[in-house]
């Protein structure tokens, strides 16, 4: 009997392998383009009942082995009681962490503290992944099934501080939330964008279960990070920047590419690598979703 979606997915997070890599993604801004919903348009209540719609229609339409729960506890449960039965719940944690200060100010003051206030700044990263640790013991008592940490540790060319201080400032309280994460029961996939190359030992290191982006804009290639960490969660690879152009043969490349050493036979869950974007030409996504199915199809999954 071919497995659903949400089956292939529990298997990844169980450690086992499914007849073939689930398919979902963090985010999905396309609802008007492809459904004909305008989510900004209407009040909360219609806005959230459509947005159960949307859901539905992800996982009917493309096979969405979850969908997304967010970062609110509330949210998490509403989710969760409308979409449980279909597909599993991630809850969303974006503050436990030190992570690239967004804007020039924010860095420079950053920086500025990184050396001239590091007791401060300790104090800082201990009062957020406290914080981090209380909400994903909410998260679980609303649902959540795991967690996905958006952390965007990286420019393009590299991490956002030196591996030296992020074994300082990062990785002791990343593998403290992690080890939160396990003893709750669950399972955690980082979500980061950019080159992690010189700080990903650190991070493999801290027990994270799998690793979302896999970014080639930043320069990370999932053969490579496959071949260094081949029991690790994988999700990802398939550049969001070539998907702003609808270049039918970049795209079934890039799949294949990634089904391949993503993959198949391997702890790999299927996306793109961020989120399905507003601005994204939908024929994009339906081409790279068409190949993904068609590597399916050739060892039998339907």
């Amino acid at each position: 009997m071919t497995m659903t979606g949400k089956q292939r997915l529990e298997c990844v997070l169980n450690g086992q392998i499914p007849d073939a890599p689930p398919h979902w993604e963090l985010d999905f801004q396309l609802e008007e383009e492809m459904f004909g919903i305008d989510l900004e348009s209407m009040a909360e209540p219609d806005r959230n009942a459509a947005q159960i719609e949307i859901y539905h229609r992800l996982i009917d339409d493309f096979g969405w082995a979850a969908v997304r729960g967010g970062y609110d506890v509330a949210e998490i449960g509403r989710i969760k009681k409308a979409l449980g039965h279909r597909a599993l719940v991630p809850a969303y944690e974006g503050g436990g962490i030190f992570w690239m200060p967004i804007g020039g100010d924010n860095m420079r003051k950053f920086i500025m503290r990184l050396f001239q206030q590091p007791e401060e700044l300790h104090k800082e990263a201990r009062w957020k992944c406290n914080y981090a640790k209380k909400f994903c013991s909410q998260a679980v008592d609303a649902g959540a099934d795991f967690f996905v940490l958006t952390y965007d540790f990286a420019y393009n060319d590299g991490p956002f501080m030196s591996p030296a201080r992020f074994a300082e400032f990062v990785t002791p309280y990343l593998t403290e939330l992690v080890h939160c994460i396990h003893d709750l029961g669950k399972k955690a996939i980082l979500h980061s964008d950019g080159c992690l190359t010189p700080i990903l030992d650190q991070i493999h290191s801290t027990g994270i279960d799998g690793y979302q982006s896999i970014d080639p804009q930043g320069h990370m290639d999932i053969r490579q990070v496959r071949e260094q960490y081949p029991d690790w969660i994988l999700m990802g690879n398939v550049c969001c920047s070539m998907l702003q152009d609808t270049d039918e043969a970049s795209i079934r490349e890039a799949v294949r590419y990634c089904m391949t050493y993503g993959g198949m036979g391997k702890p790999y869950i299927f996306s793109t690598s961020n989120c399905i974007f507003k601005g994204m030409p939908p024929e994009s996504y339906r081409i790279m979703l068409d190949e993904y199915q068609r590597l399916c199809n050739l060892t039998g999954i339907q």
